[in-house]
Parts: C-alpha cells; sequence; structure tokens
C-alpha cells in the first residue's frame, strides 16, 4: 500500500538552487508563518523549507506550547517546569501512573489560576512571551533573514473577528494587544486538510473539534497580510514543492494565487 500523507515526515532533499541575497527580494517578505492543526505537517514543511528553500531562512516557533520553543523567556521555561512537576503530584496523588516523558500540551489554561490575580500573572506572562519572541523575529530580520514562523499567536490565541462573545477582562486585553499592536506575517500559509485525514494523522483529537477548528482558522484571513490555502492530503513532494514556490513566487513579487486556495 503506497503511503503519500505528509505525516510520514520523510527526509527533505536538496533543490539545488543557489541562495538568494537580493535585498529588495528580503524586504518585501520578512516573515511567513505556517499555521494549520495538528497533523497539518508544519513542523515537517518547516525542516524541508530550512534545508531546500534557496531564501535566508531562521526558524522560530510563534505558538502557546513552551515544551515545543526553540526560543523562550527564561522565566518561561521555569514555569513550566514547576506545572509539570505540579502536574506529576497531581497524578500520584491520584494514584494514576506518570509517564516518563509528561507534556502539558492542552493542559496549560488549565493549569492556571483563575482568579482575578491569576488571570493578571498570566495576562502579564503571556504578553511578555509574545513580546520576547516578536524582539527575536526583528533580530533575524534586521540580519537578512527570513522569518519562518511555526504557528502564530494571532492565529492560535485570538477569537474570530467576527465574534461577539463575552470573554474575561484580561482576555480581552490580551485579544486586542494582539490585534492592535502585535506585527502580522508578511505572508500565512494554511496547511489544511480534511477533518478526517487529520484524524488519521493524529486520533487524539475528536474529529468534530478538528472541524471547529478548521471552520475557526479560514475567518481569521486578516490576521495576515497574506493568505494562501494549500492541502496537505497530497503527497509530501507535491506539498512541500507548492508551499517553497509560494514563498518564492511572494518574496520576489510574482503574482500568485493569494487569499484562495492553491
Amino acid at each position: 500500500m503506497r503511503m503519500s500523507s505528509i505525516a510520514q515526515k520523510p527526509e527533505p532533499t536538496k533543490t539545488g538552487q543557489q541562495p538568494v541575497s537580493d535585498n529588495k527580494i528580503l524586504r518585501r517578505c520578512s516573515t511567513v508563518a505556517l499555521i494549520g492543526l495538528d497533523g497539518s505537517g508544519k513542523s515537517t514543511v518547516a525542516k524541508f523549507l530550512l534545508e531546500s528553500c534557496p531564501l535566508p531562512l531562521r526558524y522560530l516557533y510563534m505558538g502557546t506550547s513552551i515544551e515545543s520553543s526553540n526560543y523562550a523567556l527564561p522565566t518561561s521555561r521555569l514555569i513550566h517546569k514547576w506545572k509539570v512537576y505540579q502536574h506529576k503530584k497531581s497524578l500520584k496523588k491520584s494514584g494514576e501512573d506518570v509517564p516518563g516523558k509528561v507534556t502539558l500540551h492542552g493542559l496549560e489554561h488549565r493549569l492556571d489560576n483563575r482568579g482575578k490575580l491569576g488571570g493578571i500573572i498570566r495576562l502579564s506572562r503571556r504578553v511578555s512571551e509574545e513580546s520576547y519572541r516578536q524582539l527575536v523575529s526583528w533580530t533575524f530580520q534586521l540580519r537578512g533573514k527570513i522569518v519562518l514562523y511555526d504557528r502564530h499567536f494571532l492565529f492560535d490565541a485570538c477569537p474570530v473577528p467576527t465574534d461577539t462573545s463575552k470573554h474575561r477582562f484580561t482576555d480581552e486585553v490580551h485579544h486586542w494587544f494582539l490585534k492592535r499592536l502585535y506585527p502580522r506575517p508578511d505572508l500565512a500559509i494554511f496547511l489544511d486538510a480534511p477533518s478526517e485525514v487529520l484524524y488519521e494523522r493524529k486520533p487524539e483529537v475528536p474529529i468534530e473539534y478538528l472541524e471547529q477548528q478548521r471552520s475557526w482558522l479560514v475567518q481569521k484571513t486578516s490576521y495576515a497580510k497574506k493568505f494562501v490555502y494549500v492541502d496537505t492530503s497530497r503527497p509530501f513532494e507535491e506539498v512541500a514543492t507548492t508551499i517553497n514556490n509560494l514563498i518564492l513566487d511572494h518574496c520576489s513579487n510574482k503574482p500568485s494565487k493569494v487569499n484562495g486556495s492553491t
């Protein structure tokens, strides 16, 4: 049976293209965000691009998981270790088995103090971490690099622009900070696939939840200067080539299918 899923994570191959160093090109495109749900292949595609794209790329994780971050504030690392310790402690207390590697992915918010003081502390911590990552990004850009984001806070932490539901005050402040003050990526590439395909790759999340998250992501096109879709249910080589060409065309100012499907 031939497997064509991007979840295979094949080894990247060199394209043979020469590095591009045109300063005009770099000024036109300084940040590219790979967004999508778990199982869409963001990390795999990022690895391929870093080894194959002729542009001077630098990788920066811009999601909420400290576990996955390649850059994070020392205070964030310490807080995360404390949360892991507390989580292990609660597992032991309840008589549950403690795995060798404890992950808090998806549990971070539930482990926060939900009182007013806890909300303020959480807001301060989130804004500080997000500001630090942006400073790292600007540092790379000043060095002439194009920053390749794995996820982006605007897409992960903000509700859809049309959302009118009531949120906690500190969450409202956080959303305002991201929407009004946080820089948008120059190009956002939505790695999309049917919910059934994503569930097959990572069955930890229910299909209904995946479908809801997909519907929310497609409503956030305004959170990037340019937004494109890529179907990642196709063979990996095809997907990776499409994304590589999208970035090259965008950075060279060539016309592409922006705000549409590819």
